[in-house]
């Protein structure tokens, strides 16, 4: 939230206690990944995404936990 965004947003997840190993990964409207974050702990977590490096469009993330795919949303820089 907030989505669209023009500076930041923040993206919130719940990783199980019997996770070994988490990530989320950011794809542009391509397709291509472009950027991988490894989330080192279980239960509830958000995650802070800076428009900074990001051109106006729209981009995809996948939350992925022990290999398998969780969920995957959009989210568009204003």
């Amino acid at each position: 939230m907030p989505n669209p965004f023009a500076e930041q947003t923040v993206i919130s997840y719940n990783i199980p206690s019997t996770a070994t190993r988490s990530q989320i990964l950011f794809y542009d409207n391509g397709g291509n990944l472009f950027k991988s974050v490894d989330i080192k702990t279980t239960g509830k977590g958000q995650l802070n995404v800076f428009a900074n490096d990001l051109s106006s469009g729209m981009y995809s993330y996948t939350l992925i936990v022990d290999g398998n795919v969780i969920d995957t949303k959009k989210m568009i820089k204003q």
